[in-house]
């Protein structure tokens, strides 16, 4: 925190202690929805206030002795990246009861919905997205040693670590997770890829292996995304990680990270987090279909080359493909409005694994790039009716099976797959 951070904030934390709402600030509107949070000065001294707005360079906050309009230069850089993405939030038009969310339970519902659509190029991709480690930038957040937290952070992502870790050591494994926002970023269909809590994605790290399992994680997974939570709460929306799967390691006295370590599997979580925000509205397929398109994408050292991805997403399904030549893709009836639910208990089954995803794949890439004029229209479309309440069955029908029924969008799917030189068999 800067100096002109702990004189402000020493200046703030007295003022409210004996100020009267008449001195400061006239009374402005409270916001529909409460965005109450703790605000913290450097000697420790802590205030819940409500964020009421954001215009311009002050911020407004609502206290139980009133309102108080502060500069938005004076807060900390946690702070002001929690306003950024709560004023990015406020922008977006606000989901139906009905539309906010099929998929899950009140409770677990968003009120706002996400994506971006506004200057958007439809089919303008382009050739590679990278990361340079030199001009990454790594800031250490925290070091607790007798509690064994250490909190880092990349521009997009903060890692809570039981270990000490250089900000070298950080640096190298975040390129992974920085290329993969740019690549979400770069995809041009307004998913805007926002972090649903205090202005950063977050990632639990864990020394072991068997401390990741401890905690939850599934056995023979190299991570693992975890859904849940309201929007802005503690550790909501995690991706939880043993570090010898972004693979660091301690040599001699030293912690390294080997760069050869495979990252498929974690690319394939990342996606998960960096979609957390549409998660509420979206169907299994779509969900899936876009993190393994991203997870097979050509990666290496902190770049994805984008342009071989018609190969890519071929070359990853082929493996599964019968003899090498058919993949028995998942009929589209089923594909399409498989919940959650069924998606796990296909998985459970002998061959679901192998099925399942890569047919999610090949569903989210043909509407990416192979429907139509290939430049994914009718996704951006559907996704559009989607943020503004409508249902998504409803909008499917609408938007992706454009009054054809799944019969005919079969026929579609599997001509333009042909042309890329992989053969389908519906079953």
């Amino acid at each position: 925190m800067k100096i002109g951070n702990l004189v402000w904030l020493g200046r703030f934390f007295k003022m409210l202690a004996t100020a009267t709402l008449g001195g400061l600030l006239s009374v402005v509107p409270q916001p529909s929805a409460a965005q109450v949070r703790t605000w913290t000065a450097a000697d420790g001294r802590q205030l819940q206030a409500e964020i009421v707005s954001y215009h311009g360079a002050e911020v407004v906050l609502k206290t139980k002795r009133g309102n108080f309009a502060i500069p938005f230069a004076d807060f900390s850089r946690t702070d002001q990246a929690w306003v950024r993405t709560w004023k990015a939030v406020q922008k977006q038009p606000q989901l139906t009861p009905e539309g906010t969310s099929p998929l899950l339970p009140p409770s677990k519902r968003y009120q706002r919905s996400p994506g971006n659509f506004e200057d958007l190029e439809l089919g303008k991709w382009p050739t590679f997205v990278a990361v340079d480690r030199d001009k990454l930038q790594i800031e250490t957040v925290s070091e607790d040693w007798n509690a064994k937290q250490y909190v880092y952070r990349s521009p997009h992502f903060e890692f809570h670590s039981p270990v000490r870790l250089s900000a070298g050591v950080v640096r190298e494994f975040s390129r992974l997770f920085e290329a993969t926002f740019e690549m979400m970023k770069a995809m041009p269909i307004g998913l805007d890829p926002q972090p649903s809590g205090e202005g950063f994605h977050l990632t639990k790290l864990y020394a072991s292996e068997e401390d990741y399992f401890a905690a939850g994680g599934v056995r023979g997974s190299a991570g693992m995304f975890a859904f849940g939570g309201q929007p802005g709460s503690s550790f909501s929306n995690v991706i939880h990680v043993p570090l010898t799967s972004l693979g660091v390691e301690n040599v001699g006295s030293r912690i390294v990270v080997d760069k050869k370590k495979g990252s498929n599997t974690l690319i394939h979580e990342i996606t998960h987090q960096l979609t957390g925000r549409w998660l509420p509205v979206l169907p299994t397929w779509f969900v899936e279909g876009i993190a393994e398109t991203v997870s097979s994408q050509k990666y290496d050292h902190g770049r994805f080359n984008l342009t071989t991805m018609d190969r890519a997403v071929r070359d990853d399904v082929s493996r599964y493909a019968r003899d090498g030549r058919d993949f028995p893709m998942v009929n589209l009836t089923e594909l399409m409005s498989i919940s959650n639910h069924q998606w796990k208990a296909a998985l459970a089954a002998s061959e679901g694994r192998s099925t399942h995803y890569p047919s999610a794949n090949l569903l989210f890439y043909y509407f990416l790039r192979l429907e139509g004029q290939g430049d994914g229209e009718a996704l951006v479309n559907y996704l559009k009716a989607i943020r503004s309440g409508q249902r998504e069955a409803d909008a499917r029908d609408e938007f992706l099976l454009k009054g054809a029924t799944y019969a005919d969008l079969e026929k579609d799917v599997e001509l333009k797959w042909r042309i890329k030189g992989l053969h389908l068999a519906f079953h």
